[in-house]
């Protein structure tokens, strides 16, 4: 399962969207989950899915909300599926942290409503693995960074793997081993490329 709707691929931020065209107004609206697991973003245009003019409505969409330049987005799958993939070109701490300020907006304004969703609830909290999935993108980042060996890069992003693993499995029941032990790994990854540690989310520190 992922855990959010967008992921880090060398240099480029990739976002799984879920359009709708002819959808009245150009807007993103949140997350959603879909039954195989997998986390997108729901986009509407109001474009026509002829010609491109949709995909194009989206590409620019996503450059305003993520403030870049429109030559630096493009959607790369699902051109004539409303299931999309879209690449967004830059600085990958940047975007992703621009893209963790615009979930977690979208969740707040869920939460407002007096409305919870799981897709949305991952996004509230910054510094919470359960509650905001880009502490995984941030730490695989400074992995990318560091400059290190062919072995030991891929033994730390092994064990990333591992730790996101447990975290999708464990924060939705709230399991605290399950918690516990991937903020061990994340934190474990984090010394070795001296990125900040990450605490346990806040009902296990109650």
């Amino acid at each position: 399962m992922t855990a959010a709707p967008y992921r880090l691929a060398n240099d480029t931020l990739l976002l799984d969207v879920r359009l709708t065209p002819r959808g009245g107004r150009d807007a993103l609206e949140g997350t959603d989950r879909l039954a195989d697991g997998r986390a997108v973003v729901k986009a509407r245009v109001r474009a026509v899915p002829e010609d491109g003019k949709a995909n194009a409505a989206l590409e620019q969409l996503v450059a305003d909300r993520l403030g870049v330049a429109r030559s630096q987005v493009s959607v790369v799958q699902g051109k004539t599926a409303r299931l999309k993939t879209v690449a967004v070109h830059g600085d990958p701490v940047s975007l992703s942290a621009a893209a963790a300020r615009l979930f977690a907006a979208a969740a707040l304004a869920v939460a407002a409503l007096g409305i919870s969703t799981p897709a949305a609830a991952q996004f509230v909290t910054r510094g919470d693995i359960c509650a905001s999935p880009t502490e995984f993108v941030r730490t695989r980042v400074m992995v990318e960074r560091a400059g290190l060996s062919g072995p030991d890069k891929s033994r730390l992003v092994r064990t990333l793997r591992s730790a996101q693993s447990l975290a999708e499995e464990g924060c939705p029941n709230r399991d605290g081993w399950l918690i516990r032990r991937a903020v061990g790994m994340l934190n474990a990854v984090n010394r070795e490329v001296r990125n900040p540690p990450v605490d346990l989310p806040l009902f296990l520190r109650d």
